[in-house]
């Protein structure tokens, strides 16, 4: 009686399966068995900033609407971003093509302005984000959509600064 060897015989394409299955099994049990590292955040500071939002296209007359003392909220998250510390009317600036020289050119225009409000709230400061009482997330450029009492619009944040204690 003779007795039968086994041979296992693989083509390429058993081959390549075997060897994924082996990487992806070995990869599984090198992440369920490494140790955890842990995160050693920065902590955050509390302090008070100001920061300034240029409402952009507001309707004539709503810089008057705009009050100093004013609570001010995220229009789309009800955080409450602020209190308003400052208003300023602005020209509503566009820009437009000028087709005599072929170059886009500032122009002011009449129906439309533009508010800057300043703002002013506490927050916590970390190394990547400055985060208002609320919740939101402050940075130069972002923009905000705000409310507050028979007014709202959206504008980019165009400066932040640090307010002493």
């Amino acid at each position: 009686m003779e007795q039968k060897k086994f041979r296992l015989r693989l083509n390429l394409f058993d081959g390549i399966v075997l060897v994924l299955a082996l990487a992806v099994g070995a990869f599984l049990l090198w992440t369920a068995m490494k140790p955890e590292i842990p995160d050693e955040a920065a902590p955050a500071s509390t302090s008070r900033i100001r920061y300034t939002v240029r409402l952009q296209r507001c309707v004539l007359g709503t810089s008057d609407l705009i009050q100093t003392g004013d609570e001010v909220a995220d229009n789309i998250k009800n955080y409450v971003i602020g209190q308003v510390t400052a208003v300023e009317k602005a020209p509503d600036r566009r820009r437009i093509l000028d087709r005599e020289n072929l170059r886009m050119v500032w122009v002011e225009t009449e129906e439309f302005e533009d508010v800057l409000v300043t703002l002013e709230t506490s927050c916590e400061i970390t190394e990547s984000a400055i985060v208002v009482d609320g919740g939101f997330q402050l940075r130069v450029g972002n923009t905000v959509h705000m409310r507050g009492i028979g007014y709202m619009g959206s504008g980019p944040v165009v400066a932040i600064e640090e307010v002493a204690k």
